[in-house]
């Protein structure tokens, strides 16, 4: 790792390029975060990267395991099975709570954005910008939620799954599929049909998980 950070906020610094790791899959399920490696590798001290791990921990990336230290969470497939099938459930409740928000122009207007993204990186084969566009997707609904404990119990879900993903959206296939799906629930949010964009965000993730885990065999 080469990577050095500004003196301005080295939390925050730390955080967005041990993220990007875990996106790139430079860091991938099982491997252990070393403090002071990391902290030699980004040009600061070990508190910040201290910080950013609990942080990390926090919000599902990373687990810290008794004489093992932080390491990437590692799921087995049925703890995967569950936690794809838990986040369906909050992603349901997630739009639900779009019926208490007057206007949803702003949440459309960013779902666009993000669909464009999608399509451009698409076009473009762009690996990694296919991946943080859709993960940016579901970022947006989440952070649109109302309800503030099914939004940062849905962020932790959805984080874990975004690190199981990247194999799945490899495929070319898949991502055509990806775009749809998230076109037709923008759509469907469009038009506030909320019924319907639950019902499509449901479609979505179960052929998310029957690809996902068609991958991994």
């Amino acid at each position: 790792m080469t990577d050095k950070v500004e003196r301005k906020s080295l939390v925050d610094q730390v955080y967005n390029l041990i993220l990007r790791k875990i996106q790139s899959r430079e860091l991938v399920p099982g491997d252990r975060l070393n403090i002071e490696e990391l902290a030699k590798a980004f040009d600061v001290s070990r508190t910040p990267v201290r910080e950013t791990i609990n942080r990390l921990i926090q919000e599902g990336f990373v687990e810290q395991k008794h004489n093992v230290g932080p390491s990437i969470i590692k799921l087995d497939e049925e703890q995967e099975r569950d936690l794809i099938e838990a986040n369906a459930y909050l992603f349901d409740i997630v739009i639900d709570t779009y019926r208490q928000i007057d206007s949803l122009d702003g949440l459309i207007a960013d779902l666009e954005e993000i669909v464009d993204e999608q399509s451009r990186a698409y076009e473009a084969q762009d690996d990694n910008g296919f991946h943080e566009a859709s993960v940016g997707f579901h970022k947006v609904m989440i952070d649109y939620c109302t309800n503030q404990t099914i939004r940062e119990c849905t962020k932790k879900t959805q984080n874990q799954i975004n690190m199981c993903t990247f194999a799945y959206l490899a495929v070319i296939e898949n991502r055509k599929l990806s775009i749809q799906a998230h076109t037709a629930i923008k759509n469907a949010l469009k038009t506030r049909d909320i019924d319907k964009a639950q019902e499509l965000m449901k479609e979505h993730n179960r052929f998310s998980e029957i690809g996902y885990m068609t991958e991994k065999q």
